[in-house]
């Protein structure tokens, strides 16, 4: 099988929340999936290099400068595209686990909780603003209830016809190579990939200050908008 065929592979096994941000992480993430999955690199061990370099983005967070700042941006993305790797790597190689999974969720809320905090702290050791630290309350609330909402949004029943569907499309098993279904999707929903988007682009035009009050009011716009969609699509199809 050759480099592109390989690539094509790992593409297709890639979930997409939103298709055309995803490109943003897929680029970088594709080849070194094909490299990891080359050197027998367990998912479980992407997952904590990826937690490795989230704390290394926050530990430059904490020194407050723009200089840290934009360097701390561009790490943080780093690890988030191998936080895509990690589930890339467990679904082409076939390792996905339980605990893999559990694991990859711890470390996304350590990550969210330090990123957030040490923003905090590295703009209060400049400023002595302490407005930093009401900020960076309110986007741990907005971070984890967003996070909460998705996971609930599982334990709102799907319409019957949708089911259906689901049914009728779904493949007796896994297919490497078959396209992931409805992957070329434009939808903003303030999920995971695009709270990092956010927040790496916000640290490096906004700072730190800007970066925490762009979270906790972008955050509080789709805590409300969020459910809401949810459940009028609900009644809307039953």
């Amino acid at each position: 099988m050759n480099l592109t065929e390989r690539y094509r592979q790992i593409e297709s096994v890639t979930k997409y929340s939103n298709y055309y941000l995803g490109r943003c992480y897929t680029w970088l993430s594709t080849p070194i999936t094909e490299l990891a999955a080359r050197m027998g690199l367990h998912p479980n061990a992407m997952t904590l290099i990826s937690l490795v370099l989230g704390l290394a983005a926050c530990s430059l967070f904490l020194v407050g400068d723009r200089t840290s700042l934009i360097i701390g941006a561009v790490i943080l993305y780093v690890s988030y595209v191998l936080d895509w790797c990690d589930g890339q790597l467990a679904r082409f190689t076939g390792k996905m686990s339980p605990f893999g999974g559990w694991l990859d969720q711890m470390c996304d809320r350590i990550k969210e909780f330090l990123y957030v905090s040490t923003l905090a702290v590295g703009a209060y050791r400049l400023t002595e603003d302490v407005t930093v630290f009401y900020w960076a309350m309110g986007a741990l609330f907005v971070l984890f209830l967003l996070e909460y909402y998705g996971q609930m949004n599982r334990a709102i029943p799907a319409s019957k016809a949708a089911q259906e569907a689901a049914a009728a499309e779904a493949p007796a098993k896994p297919q490497l190579g078959r396209p992931t279904a409805g992957r070329k999707k434009f939808v903003i929903d303030f999920s995971i990939d695009e709270q990092y988007a956010v927040v790496c682009l916000f640290a490096v035009l906004a700072g730190a200050k800007g970066t925490l009050i762009g979270v906790t009011l972008l955050g509080l716009l789709f805590a409300v908008y969020k459910p809401l969609k949810a459940w009028l699509r609900y009644f809307r199809t039953n």
